[in-house]
């Protein structure tokens, strides 16, 4: 009689073990990459520093991660949904880039140059006063 009474506590413990196993490490939620680089746009060097923000819009979801010295960022664990991603340093213009399809499993890059304060997106190096001095050389 020993044979049915484990028998019947495996057919009942398995199931139970496996939706537990299932719940752990997993939220159920989908999850995606996000990176990329960030560039001056005159001298399209690496800009480190920059304060880069990931937004899901209508939540209160975001995120923030700083540049490195490369000027690369990189969010893990986004949520895969639109998302909104805003770029901010002090002596540059503002930039926000709204719905970006973060997918599961699939890194998105988006790459930023990113334009100086004093520089609006149609001009071009004649707004750096030293680059205009030495285009006048």
């Amino acid at each position: 009689m020993g044979t049915p009474k484990h028998l019947l506590l495996i057919l009942l413990l398995v199931p139970l073990a496996l939706m537990a196993r299932a719940g752990t490490g997993s939220t159920g939620k989908l999850e995606g990459v996000l990176n990329g680089y960030v560039t001056d746009a005159v001298t399209k060097k690496p800009l480190p520093g920059v304060i880069v923000s990931a937004f899901v819009p209508g939540t209160n979801n975001s995120k923030e991660v700083l540049t490195d010295a490369d000027g690369y960022f990189r969010f893990s664990e986004l949520p895969a949904n639109l998302v909104t991603v805003e770029f901010n340093k002090k002596g540059y213009q503002s930039c926000r880039k709204p719905n970006i399809n973060v997918k599961e499993k699939t890194p998105v890059r988006v790459n930023i140059e990113f334009n100086p304060e004093y520089m609006d997106e149609d001009s071009g190096p004649g707004e750096y006063p030293l680059l205009r001095m030495l285009d006048a050389h």
